[in-house]
């Protein structure tokens, strides 16, 4: 019987992020023996999911929800990576990681991240940045100039709002990289305006109008965009200490609800949890809150990925949550992306799991992190299906790598990006 291997490494080109794409498999069903029954892709994708967590150390599983940073630079031969028989969920990438105007340094640096892990078979790593815009900006020096998000929205139509994002998109791609922590969708107000700053689209209006045509732009490419900061922020800055949200439910519903409510992609993105208290619903840093978690999801219906902001900035040491309860509180929460401006996640699980194991509840919580983490990373194409097989499998040997055609690509998406800058300049 002739092997038909169908590797979803290549589909993510074509369908980027989208959890609710259908595949036409008709095709390769029909090349299969009569006897060979159909395949339900979605029940097969779960099947598999659930047969790798069962078979992961909770070592790895830990491992699986860490954001973490990286030792070394795209200009740099000394690339150092924490190494075990397991992989961290992904990396976080800083501008002096980034610091070079080459496609190909940086295609490079970000291939040799998730080929350490591949190569031995294990879960490939996603690549995260900050890409919004204005100041928060890792790639100025190979990218075309991203205007701050109030910028757009005072000098750009909507429509060409989402071209430029798109552009970007495209171009993070192009260079290897995963997740977009970005847009902020926060509305300025007097309580957040010195923090802030220019990072908001604006008013209630703007923020919908932008948010989304950002938001929608982003997910049609393989780039995964992540909402920020659920409940917001205050002209406190949770860098150096702690903030409180004092307002009322109403005024909650109106100013900190909505923005991410009516996004009208909300299950295609991620959202990023503040470390800002929302008084009314707990007196707890929201990214280690179980109330307001629940209080979000319930108020807006999003079930996506959801992420912590940094668990090591001063907001929380300062309110009493260390990095090891801050973490194990994390999970009680019920997010799935614990973010740590730290390099040796090997460390950092070690220093948790003894607390897990012998908490059944959290090890639920831990599966169930993994069990999206893992969905995302095969429909990004991170991992492969070899979808047609006696045993069907999931596949981890991907290895990432440069090409003439991906750099041309990336051209021809920054001169798109540098004309409609220059046009709305």
């Amino acid at each position: 019987m002739k092997k038909i291997v169908v590797l979803l490494f290549s589909l993510f080109l074509f369908f980027g992020c989208n959890t609710e794409i259908t595949i036409n498999i008709e095709p390769f069903i029909q090349k299969q023996t009569q006897n060979q029954s159909p395949v339900n892709y979605r029940l097969l994708k779960e099947e598999l999911i659930q047969k790798q967590i069962e078979s992961m150390t909770l070592e790895s599983k830990i491992a699986q929800m860490l954001l973490i940073s990286v030792d070394g630079t795209s200009n740099s031969e000394n690339i150092y990576l924490y190494k075990d028989d397991y992989a961290p969920g992904g990396f976080l990438l800083f501008r002096y990681n980034v610091d070079s105007a080459e496609y190909k340094a940086i295609k490079n640096f970000t291939d040799y991240i998730k080929n350490e892990y591949t190569s031995s078979n294990q879960i490939s790593p996603y690549v995260a940045i900050d890409h919004e815009g204005g100041d928060v900006n890792r790639l100025q020096k190979v990218l075309p100039h991203l205007p701050s998000q109030q910028y757009i929205a005072e000098h750009f139509s909507i429509n060409d709002a989402g071209a430029i994002y798109y552009y970007h998109s495209k171009m993070l791609e192009k260079l290897g990289i995963n997740i977009n922590l970005a847009p902020v969708n926060e509305i300025k107000t007097a309580e957040n305006l010195e923090f802030l700053v220019n990072r908001s689209f604006g008013d209630k209006k703007k923020v919908y109008e932008y948010g989304n045509a950002e938001i929608w732009n982003i997910i049609r490419t393989s780039v995964l965009p992540v909402q920020k900061h659920f409940p917001g922020n205050t002209n406190e800055d949770t860098h150096t200490g702690k903030s409180v949200i004092n307002s009322s439910l109403d005024v909650i519903q109106e100013l900190y609800i909505a923005p991410f409510r009516d996004v009208r992609a909300l299950n295609q993105s991620a959202v990023m949890m503040s470390h800002t208290v929302l008084e009314a619903v707990e007196s707890k840093p929201s990214c280690i809150s179980e109330k307001t978690i629940s209080f979000f999801k319930d108020k807006t219906g999003f079930d996506g990925l959801l992420f912590t902001d940094d668990l090591t900035m001063e907001a929380l040491t300062k309110d009493g949550y260390p990095m090891k309860r801050a973490i194990l509180e994390a999970i009680k929460s019920g997010v799935d992306v614990i973010m740590l401006s730290v390099t040796n996640y090997i460390r950092i699980v070690e220093s948790v799991i003894n607390d897990i194991k012998e908490d059944n509840e959290l090890i639920k919580k831990v599966d169930r992190a993994v069990e999206r983490i893992l969905n995302w990373k095969i429909d990004c194409g991170l991992v492969g299906i070899e979808l047609f097989s006696e045993k069907p499998s999931l596949v981890f040997d991907k290895i990432s790598e440069y090409s003439e055609e991906d750099e041309e690509s990336f051209d021809n998406y920054y001169k798109k990006a540098e004309t409609l800058w220059l046009n709305n300049r």
